[in-house]
């Protein structure tokens, strides 16, 4: 959850367990209890809910730094072939502007695209690579890095759909809550019309706290001070 989102998961909570800690002034079969009884799941959801974010938010760091890595690695296998080539090139007609540099974009879209034709440039010529010391395998490793690229890319474009509707639940499950409470304030009100030290209590738990100020520096001047 972001900061906001967390503000209001834990006043909800709060309020939570101050219906839970006066249960008895709130039967479960009244409006009150069934209210309060409403609030708990959905605050339960919530908790599931935000485990899935945390889960989602960690694999897309693993597959981004798995889509780094296997970016770095096919751009330097296209610049080999290419580097190849042009030897290659020199004395074999055939292998003349098969693999050319200029490229529209370093997207890693272009990428996948580029190195699969170069492999299958490369595949009929692979004698003359290997001639100039290229690794046997290096159509096959082009081919399945492109594989493996795209793969990652897919990840991250299900990643991002999946971050979408797992916020859109939150906040869903959050303006429930925030409702609950409200609904709340009327029965607990009622209920402890002549206790005010319980009142005073309801209302510290319903409180939404405000967000945190950033600390100014010793050194800095004050807003709107004026300059001497």
């Amino acid at each position: 959850m972001n900061d906001n989102q967390r503000r209001r998961y834990e006043r909800g909570s709060r309020v939570d367990a101050f219906m839970t800690s006066n249960a008895a002034d709130f039967p479960a079969a009244g409006k009150g209890g069934q209210t309060a009884a409403r609030l708990r799941e959905e605050l339960a959801a919530l908790a599931a809910l935000d485990v899935l974010k945390a889960g989602a938010a960690s694999e897309r760091r693993r597959t981004s730094s798995a889509r780094g890595g296997l970016r770095e690695s096919l751009r330097a296998q296209v610049a080999a072939v290419c580097d190849t080539a042009e030897a290659v090139g020199a004395e074999h007609a055939e292998a003349r502007g098969l693999f050319p540099r200029a490229r529209a974009d370093n997207s890693d879209q272009t990428l996948v695209a580029v190195a699969r034709s170069f492999a299958a440039a490369a595949a009929p010529l692979k004698a003359r690579f290997v001639e100039y010391e290229m690794p046997p395998d290096f159509v096959e490793r082009l081919t399945a890095d492109a594989d493996a690229l795209e793969a990652q890319m897919s990840r991250q474009t299900e990643g991002a759909g999946a971050r979408v509707s797992n916020n859109a639940a939150i906040e869903g499950a959050l303006g429930r809550v925030d409702e609950l409470a409200e609904r709340l304030d009327v029965a607990v009100r009622n209920r402890y019309r002549d206790d005010p030290a319980r009142l005073a209590a309801w209302e510290s738990a319903r409180r939404l706290e405000r967000p945190a100020r950033a600390k100014r520096d010793a050194g800095s001047p004050r807003p709107n001070a004026e300059q001497k």
